[in-house]
This record gives C-alpha cells, structure tokens and sequence, in this order.
C-alpha cells in the first residue's frame, strides 16, 4: 500500500499482517512493514501505537523523543521504540528507513533487557546483514510471498540481537567497565582473582565498581567468579580424566574441599556424583 501521509515521498509503501495463532503465541511477528523516505518537516506524535518498532536509518537523520529523553538517529544506526509508550519522532531534514512494527510475547523483555544493556540506538556491527534482513522482510510483503511465519521472526531476532552487540550511540562508560571486567574474569578465572584487580579492568572504584556489576549482571563479583570456575569444573569432569583434586586446582580453587562445597552448593551434588552422572 502506497502511503499518503502529509511530507512522505511518494513511493514510500507498507504493508499490513495479521499473525497466526502459533506465531501470536511463539514467535515475534510483524504487523506493519515499511521502506519510506520522509520529507523535511515530518513528524509524528503518539500516546501509545500497539507494537514495538525497529528502524534502520538509509540516509539522513530523524530527532526521537522517548519517555521524555531526545535522541538524534543517523544513517546507518539501528532504532527501537517502544510505541506502547508515549513517543515522537521526525525531521527538519528528512530521512529514509526500512521498518518493522512488531510484536510478540518476548518483545518487552527483549527491548528491556536491550535499554538495560546497552542502547535503543545502535550502530550494528555487521550492518550489511542487518539491512539484507530488514530488506528481506520487506521485499517478502511487497512480493506478496506465502509468508513463512519462522524465518521472519527468526530475522526480527536477529535484528535485535545485533543490537546488542553493536557499537551504542550513548552506552553508559560504566556499562563498557562491566564488560571489561566480565572479559577479565573468563580469561583469568583459573588465577587469584581480587575485587581490585576487577575494579582496575573496568577503570572503577572498588565500591562502585561491585554495586554496578551486581545491578548488570545479577551477581555480586564474587558470584560470578565461582560460577565461572564451577562452569569450568563441569567441563573437565565430564570430558578429562583429571582427579578432583586437580580440577579444583585447574579452576582456580585453592584446596579440594573449598572446590567441593562450592560445587556442592551450586550443583546440589558432589563432583566425583556429577562426573558419575555424565557416564
């Protein structure tokens, strides 16, 4: 359908979807598909539009307003909106995108934990393959191909997930630390692993450093620590021939019985059961 909204190019088309049952249920799934090119001086403004929209800017730029914070998008970065909210976007320059009003039950879960982790606004890494699916997607309705409910709401994920792994337009430094401290515990788990050496990858205090990767993650610093060491031990006692006692050394443990009741604890059952277990 062609659009015939005041300052959108004529030639700017979207398309309508109604999912199955099963999609409703299990997947994401669109209900609106686009590709415009707005004109100077577009602008919308909604109390709420019943979807979730994803945008990947063409060229040129659009101003959003969302939950009372402004932001700019560019050519080549990735949007989400949460439209059930108040929201606002437009131009003084126009812009063109393709995009997808979608929905499903794991879409506010997946948008909170995206604005929780990194940006609503990003820079995908593997842009190409980004704009292929979002292009996909559109060119599947304008085609008027037998829609293969699967395949779409795997590409919307996708999308999403780029957006988690992509470079953030205003990712929060102390995010970036957390990270950084993450990284630092997977390659050095096996070692004497201090809260200050953590606090010093991620270019924090100590204090907040511990308060900030608790609210990231989940964990406390520690936590995550003997998580990783107990995540390794599971592997070595299901694919080595190491005793115990060395896979507790292997793992950064410092002695038998600690690696045991941390194990214990965490997994409900010995090592030498669990190695048992995967026989």
């Amino acid at each position: 359908m062609l659009s015939s909204e005041k300052h959108v190019k004529s030639g700017s088309d979207y398309y309508l979807y109604t999912p199955s049952v099963a999609a409703a249920e299990l997947m994401f799934y669109p209900t609106i598909v686009g590709r415009f090119t707005w004109e100077a001086g577009y602008v919308v403004r909604r109390t709420h539009f019943d979807s979730f929209l994803l945008m990947l800017i063409e060229d040129g730029s659009c101003t959003l307003n969302v939950g009372g914070k402004e932001f700019t998008a560019k050519k080549g970065q990735l949007v989400l909106i949460d439209c059930y909210a108040e929201h606002q976007y437009g131009s003084k320059e126009g812009w063109s995108a393709y995009w997808i009003h979608f929905d499903g039950k794991m879409a506010r879960p997946y948008y909170e934990y995206i604005a929780r982790k990194n940006s609503l606004i990003t820079i995908p890494t593997d842009y190409e393959n980004v704009c292929y699916m979002m292009g996909h997607v559109y060119r599947h309705f304008r085609e008027h191909k037998v829609t293969y409910e699967p395949r779409i709401s795997s590409y919307i994920a996708l999308i999403l997930g780029s957006m988690l792994t992509g470079e953030a337009t205003d990712q929060n430094p102390g995010a970036v630390g957390i990270q950084n401290a993450v990284t630092y515990i997977n390659e050095h788990f096996s070692e004497p692993v201090r809260l200050q050496d953590l606090a010093d990858a991620a270019s924090l205090s100590p204090y907040y450093f511990s308060r900030l990767f608790a609210k990231e993650t989940g964990l406390t610093p520690h936590q995550y620590l003997i998580s990783t060491r107990i995540a390794s031990a599971k592997y070595l006692l299901a694919t080595s021939r190491d005793s115990v006692k060395e896979i507790a050394f292997k793992t950064g443990f410092t002695d038998e019985s600690s690696f045991c009741s941390a194990f214990r604890k965490r997994e409900g059952l010995t090592p030498s059961s669990y190695r048992n277990s995967q026989l």
